[in-house]
């Protein structure tokens, strides 16, 4: 069996962000890929972290949230973000992941009136 692609969880990540809070007239709130990663069905999520791991400091390259992020950059209306994560700790799948970068992006559908 292949590793899951950007292309194989693209539809999952769109319900992903489709399901993210709404803050008004501020619009949809923005996930980060560590978000994205755990609110993706179970074993989908899980699939992934086996495959590529889990990422953060010291994970790698194209890691399960790189994958995530490509699936997020592929959607035709996405807006970006940059987030300072310096000194935060995402939960993922039960998991402590420090991220490797101190700035990462945040994804959001943009919402249509």
């Amino acid at each position: 069996m292949q590793k899951l692609m950007p292309t194989d969880i693209v539809e999952e990540v769109r319900e992903v962000l489709l399901s993210a809070a709404d803050a008004g007239k501020y619009g949809r709130a923005f996930l980060t890929a560590y978000q994205i990663l755990e609110l993706l069905p179970p074993a989908t999520r899980d699939r992934l972290i086996a495959e590529r791991g889990i990422g953060g400091s010291g994970g790698g390259s194209f890691t399960a949230p790189s994958v995530v992020s490509q699936a997020a950059e592929m959607q035709s209306e996405i807006e970006m973000a940059a987030l300072d994560v310096r000194g935060m700790t995402a939960r993922v799948a039960s998991n402590a992941v420090t991220p490797g970068a101190g700035i990462v992006a945040a994804y959001r559908l943009a919402k249509k009136d």
